[in-house]
This record gives structure tokens, C-alpha cells and sequence, in this order.
């Protein structure tokens, strides 16, 4: 099998979130040399990191991949081999498909940024909302295409007036989640929502592993706001703070979450976070 060898070598002076200079390293991550990125092969040059802010207690990877290197990596991989493409409310946790569905219910207009091959807004559209969807890769546009989704091959291409913006696992594979945010807030309607799914640093399992956290372990995962960043930096407010789990998957009663974890460490093996001590991703709901 052919690997592309891959430069990472971007390293921050600073928290790419909030801009402050205390920031302090976590430990090394446990990927290195070959890899995927998304479903693309490749070899790593550097042994990434994992750092945390002092001020607004977020989490963020050292020796990543370029910004332009990684879109070229999303733009020519197949999106739809790695990331799930079971239907939404088969894949969610209750109280994500709950939520989800109280928001949909006023059938407005919903752009879902970086939605694969499109199940959110297969969900949305059952609801009579207007569908849009972003993807860097050609093959999922296509899959939006036929599902009858408008689909976009970039963020700024779409117009705005959106009364949700859904962002699910998304933003910890942004580079620049400041303008993100703002971008978000500028194309959303008056009292629109920005809706974000992604991995809880301040989870306890997180909080655990540290730098062997699973949800760390893909170098296309580089970034993990905080509680106190969405709260104070994001420029709108926490109608919603959901605590849940990547899908219903990864979803264990307590007790045989400790078991697991207690099993591993008595064989040797580092705890990862997996199985989760409780909810380790976050479901978060801004108001413009």
C-alpha cells in the first residue's frame, strides 16, 4: 500500500481559541508514522502533542497538517467510506434526536456544515425544513445532490438568512474557530441557532485519558473548545448544553463503563477514555 508523507510541522505560540500565551503540554498523542486522515493514507514527519489553555481550558494538538494540505486531503478522499452514513435518528442518542427534533419542528431553512453524505439533513427535511449542506468532498455533494440538498464545496459559497446552522463533528478539525463562530453568527436569521456536536474536553474520561484520549487520536481532530470558550469567546449565548455521546454506540451503563476501564488497567494497557465514564461529546445550542 502507497502512503503519502505528509509535512506537519504547524505549532502555536498560543491558544488558537482565545489567543492567550499560558498554554501547557498534556503528553504525546498515541498516533504516529502512518495513518489516516479522514480515509486518506498517510505518513506523519512529526509526533503530534496534545496542549491545553490555562485561560479558557481548551484542548488543542501541536505539529498538525497545514490548513490547504488538509483540504486537499478532504476534497479528494471518500468521506462516506470512513464516517457513519447510518440514518440519523438510527445513529444519534435520544436526547440528541430529541433536541434536534424540537428545533426542526418550525421547518426553517438549515445548513449543515460538513455533513458527509448528508443524514442531518435527511432528518431536517422530514420535518419540511429547506436543506443545504457543506462538503469539501466531490463524492458527498453528489450523494446531496440526488437526496435533493442543496450543497455547497465551501462555507463562504453559502448565501446566509439560515434560521440553523448545524455543525456536527466539526469543529475540532478547524483551524480558525474564532472566525468560524462569527461567520456562523453573520449568515444566521435573527434569533437563529448554531447547533455544534463534538468531543467534550472537560468530560471526565478526557479528563482521564488526557493525551491518550481517543477522541485525539485522528490528525484531522486538532482542536476541542471548552465549556468556558463556548460560555465567554464565542460571541452568543448557551441556550442548550447537552451532554450525550458521539452516537448510540459508544453509550454504556456506568457500571459496565468501570468494569471496562478497571479491566484494561489491570492487563497493563493505558485508559483511552473508551469505555466512557458517562457522556464524553457535547451538544451545544447558541442563540445569535
Amino acid at each position: 500500500m502507497n502512503f503519502q508523507q505528509i509535512e506537519n510541522n504547524i505549532y502555536k505560540n498560543c491558544c488558537p481559541l482565545c489567543g492567550a500565551n499560558s498554554i501547557s503540554p498534556q503528553g504525546r498523542l498515541d498516533y504516529v508514522g502512518r495513518t489516516k486522515f479522514s480515509s486518506r493514507e498517510i505518513e506523519l514527519m512529526h509526533l503530534p502533542e496534545l496542549w491545553n489553555c490555562d485561560v479558557c481550558l481548551s484542548g488543542f494538538v501541536q505539529h498538525t497538517v497545514d490548513e490547504e494540505t488538509a483540504k486537499m486531503l478532504y476534497s479528494t478522499g471518500q468521506a462516506g467510506e470512513r464516517w457513519s452514513t447510518v440514518p440519523f435518528e438510527q445513529n444519534k442518542t435520544r436526547n440528541v434526536i430529541d433536541t434536534m427534533s424540537v428545533i426542526f419542528r418550525d421547518k426553517g431553512n438549515v445548513l449543515d456544515v460538513g455533513c458527509n453524505t448528508g443524514e442531518l439533513l435527511d432528518f431536517a427535511q422530514s420535518f419540511g425544513c429547506r436543506t443545504w449542506g457543506v462538503e469539501y468532498s466531490a463524492a458527498s455533494r453528489a450523494i446531496l445532490a440526488d437526496k435533493g440538498h442543496g450543497a455547497y464545496s465551501s462555507f463562504e459559497d453559502a448565501s446566509g438568512g439560515y434560521d440553523v446552522i448545524a455543525a456536527f463533528d466539526l469543529v475540532e478539525h478547524l483551524y480558525d474557530v474564532p472566525t468560524f463562530l462569527k461567520n456562523c453568527r453573520e449568515k444566521l436569521a435573527e434569533n437563529g441557532k448554531l447547533v455544534i456536536l463534538t468531543g467534550n474536553i472537560g468530560s471526565l474520561s478526557a479528563q482521564l485519558a488526557r493525551a491518550h484520549w481517543w477522541y485525539a487520536q485522528y490528525p484531522e481532530h486538532i482542536i476541542f473548545p471548552s465549556r468556558k470558550y463556548f460560555s465567554e469567546y464565542s460571541g452568543m449565548k448557551i441556550q442548550k448544553w447537552v451532554s450525550t455521546y458521539a452516537s448510540k454506540g459508544y453509550q454504556n451503563p456506568i457500571n459496565k463503563a468501570v468494569w471496562g476501564m478497571l479491566k484494561g488497567m489491570l492487563r497493563g494497557r493505558i485508559y483511552t477514555g473508551l469505555p466512557s465514564l458517562g457522556p464524553d461529546h457535547v451538544l451545544v445550542v447558541l442563540n445569535k
